[in-house]
């Protein structure tokens, strides 16, 4: 179960580290990658027996995919559908908050939630990118080396999307 899972995370890894690098204008595609690295993620934490990681990609996921649909339809994320994300992952949070660190757990996933209903590359480079450092303070806080290395990957990405795509003023 461990090389499955490990697998199912690096394909993850993989998946995450493009949507930064993409220029933004087609955020469908961004939050299709998005999905996909939730699941893929999710089902690593579920044959390691990480349920708390498992639900947060799980809800994470939902979002996103819910987002996919309002994006496709070229619609606004309605503000109260961000209010019920935000609410859902602190709720999800609470439910297997362990010690003080989940906290930032709990930061990383309102994060997230912005990143994800954002209607450009840039904006959801800027948010990846403080949920990550967050996710990485916590990783190294709680001694989780292998999202770790996992989420420093994914910041140097974003870093390198950032400089690829947003030291321009006008850029998306």
């Amino acid at each position: 179960m461990q090389t499955l899972a490990f697998v199912l995370s690096t394909l993850g890894t993989v998946c995450i580290c493009i949507p930064p690098l993409l220029k933004g204008k087609n955020m469908k595609l961004i939050l299709l990658l998005v999905f996909l690295t939730n699941v893929l993620i999710a089902a690593s934490y579920l044959l390691t027996g990480a349920t708390g990681g498992a639900i947060t990609c799980c809800v994470g996921a939902v979002q996103t995919i819910i987002n996919f649909f309002f994006e496709r339809k070229l619609k606004p994320i309605p503000v109260w559908l961000i209010v019920t994300y935000a609410i859902t992952f602190v709720a999800a949070n609470l439910i297997v908050f362990s010690n003080i660190f989940d906290i930032i757990a709990i930061l990383a996933a309102l994060m997230f939630v912005m990143g994800i209903s954002v209607k450009s590359g840039k904006k959801y480079r800027l948010w990846t990118f403080i949920n990550t450092a967050l996710w990485i303070i916590y990783d190294f806080l709680t001694h989780s080396y292998g999202p770790l290395s996992t989420h420093a990957i994914q910041l140097s990405t974003i870093i390198f999307g950032m400089i690829m795509h947003d030291r321009k003023k006008n850029n998306t």
